[in-house]
């Protein structure tokens, strides 16, 4: 059968963080019942479109999922497992905010069959925490991941950012250093970007953000930090110890199928992207017996075959594993090298493309760019003769 990863949308937090543009809703009264049934109609819905599929991945993220009582988690993943095939082996990921989870909560959500644990830690800093607008403290991240460990988790990812307004390189070291102490299996570490329309965005003007110098500084020195503390860097901003890299995300970056349920939730399955519009009460509404408006689906595009070979290869230039010719050949039957070698060989020269044993892959300080790099060398609509 074939393998489908699963992700399920929880677009309810405490409050809105300066630099999220993610989907969610700020509450006081927790996620709503009301919702977690509409979740439940559409996952029942798409269980019956997917028989032909098991599901080898499922992550609840959000929005913050652990705002959930522990009798809702129990209710949520008894209706996945009802509805869809989960392979006995599947990686079940949940996000959870430090300060919105407590041993009960870890309970309930590994007693529901979830292995991994994905904490939105972000800094060891109190004034780091504060400028972002986090509603938990550093204590809070000690906290969680210990008793994570108490609850039986021997999986556990920590969110870390930098380049965070009046971050310091110092600052940065002491966030890594303190989840090298929790000895967590994974850390994402992802630079700040001034996403549109948040509050960071409207006042970006007023911030203090590092140079460009400085944030490049943290970069590199910490991915050299987390290779020498036993972290190997299988993705941009992923890194890893052995065999625990997130198999649900590299999914999205092979270009592997997945579907994603809940309000702003994508997915790419059947050969088409869709995802559904970024409005709660429309989505709630939409699963009422006798709802008969507009449709929740945002956009629905069956993709040509020459924009999903752009798609795998801007795609796969973010794992360090790069792009592998022969596969290429295997599922697009056109060489590699026909296409793009012209478009890479100014970024090979440069040192910011490497050539492997199987094909290319960005260096070190190609990942560092590579969104510049991939601008350049990626077009969706370019010809493709025979695609």
């Amino acid at each position: 059968m074939k393998k489908l990863g699963l992700y399920v949308h929880i677009p309810f937090c405490l409050s809105k963080c300066k630099y999220c543009d993610f989907y969610s809703l700020p509450t006081t009264s927790g996620v709503s019942d009301e919702y977690l049934d509409a979740l439940a109609k559409q996952i029942e819905e798409y269980g019956l479109q997917t028989t032909a599929y098991t599901v080898d991945s499922i992550f609840v993220g959000g929005g913050t999922p652990s705002l959930m009582s522990e009798k809702q988690i129990q209710t949520l993943f008894k209706r996945i497992y009802r509805a869809f095939k989960v392979t006995h082996d599947a990686e079940v990921t949940v996000e959870a905010n430090p300060g919105t989870i407590d041993t009960k909560k870890l309970k309930a959500f590994k007693k529901a069959g979830v292995g991994r644990l994905s904490l939105g830690a972000q800094s060891f800093c109190s004034q780091d925490l504060a400028v972002c607008g986090r509603v938990h403290r550093v204590e809070d991240n000690i906290r969680a991941v210990v008793d994570a460990r108490n609850a039986g988790f021997e999986n556990i990812n920590l969110d870390i950012m930098y380049g965070l307004p009046n971050q310091t390189m110092a600052e940065v070291v002491q966030s890594l250093g303190n989840a090298f102490k929790l000895g967590v299996e994974h850390i994402s570490f992802y630079g700040l970007k001034l996403e549109e329309g948040t509050p960071f965005w409207i006042d970006r003007d007023n911030l203090k953000l590092p140079s460009e110098d400085s944030e490049s500084e943290m970069y590199f020195v910490s991915r050299e930090l987390m290779l020498q503390n036993g972290y190997y860097q299988y993705e941009i901003s992923n890194f890893a110890k052995k065999d625990r890299y997130c198999r649900h995300n590299v999914k999205y970056w092979n270009g592997d199928e997945y579907l994603g349920l809940g309000p702003a939730a994508h997915s790419y399955f059947a050969g088409k992207r869709f995802s559904f519009k970024k409005d709660i009460d429309l989505y709630i509404r939409s699963f009422s017996d006798t709802y008969e408006g507009e449709s929740i689906v945002d956009e629905m595009i069956d993709i040509p075959r020459s924009a999903r070979i752009a798609e795998y290869v801007m795609l796969r230039f973010r794992l360090t594993d790069g792009v592998d010719c022969e596969k290429f050949y295997k599922l697009f039957g056109r060489d590699f090298d026909k296409i793009y070698y012209q478009k890479i060989m100014p970024y090979i020269n440069s040192g910011h493309i490497v050539r492997t044993k199987k094909g290319y892959a960005f260096s070190p300080e190609g990942m560092y760019v590579s969104n510049f790099i991939l601008s350049r060398i990626i077009d969706f609509d370019m010809t493709i003769p025979g695609a």
